[in-house]
């Protein structure tokens, strides 16, 4: 019952004082910490970069589409923007978790869904430079000759790139790979001998047997 209140009283926008029109600061205003204060468990900068290129090479795809469905140039001349800026943010992604791959401890079996997640990545990298490399030497919004081609590809890109960040949305949400200093400090308090896994050292417990 008491949880129940306490709930209440963070959900309502604002309660009256005692004796009076004067209305309280709701709960959570005063209770959470303003700013960016989730950057200090931050181990490693690659969770800051993963969303943009997913979001920004399947905004790509979906422009293309509609824009040759609907004959739309503005549609086409967006997707040709956003497969430029994806294939950018790509870049730096792929960047970012190479550096991130040996921050964090891991089990054997995170590190299977770990090589194949990274893989993926050089593919989604190649893949979105090939088909913006095609769009900039061609100088149209979407070439002229093999546009089914060029289609294909982008709709291999999305599919491939889905992938992609479901493996690493496993790591992360099934396995708390990475997810904040005070989780690896608890890790480290944890006996997870076993299961211990580190790049750039000799600590390969986890792995099977040769």
């Amino acid at each position: 019952m008491g949880m129940q209140v306490l709930h209440e009283k963070c959900i309502m926008s604002a309660v009256k004082a005692k004796g009076g029109d004067k209305m309280h600061i709701p709960v959570f205003f005063m209770t959470v910490e303003w700013g960016l204060a989730g950057l200090k468990d931050v181990i490693n900068v690659h969770p800051l970069f993963v969303h943009s290129p997913i979001g920004l090479l399947l905004a790509a795809f979906a422009f293309y589409f509609l824009g040759s469905i609907f004959k739309k140039d503005e549609l086409l001349a967006a997707g040709k923007w956003t497969l430029y800026l994806g294939t950018f943010a790509a870049a730096l992604t792929v960047w970012t978790g190479l550096q991130a791959e040996g921050t964090v401890p891991h089990g054997y079996d995170v590190h299977q869904i770990l090589l194949l997640h990274k893989y993926i990545g050089f593919a989604v990298l190649a893949l979105s430079a090939a088909l913006s490399a095609w769009v900039f030497f061609s100088k149209t919004l979407v070439p002229s000759k093999g546009k089914p081609v060029f289609l294909a590809g982008l709709a291999l890109l999305a599919i491939v790139l889905t992938q992609g960040a479901d493996l690493g949305g496993r790591m992360v949400f099934l396995h708390g790979v990475g997810v904040g200093r005070k989780s690896m400090m608890m890790q480290e308090i944890t006996p997870h001998a076993r299961d211990h896994h580190e790049h750039g050292g000799k600590d390969h417990a986890g792995e099977e047997p040769v």
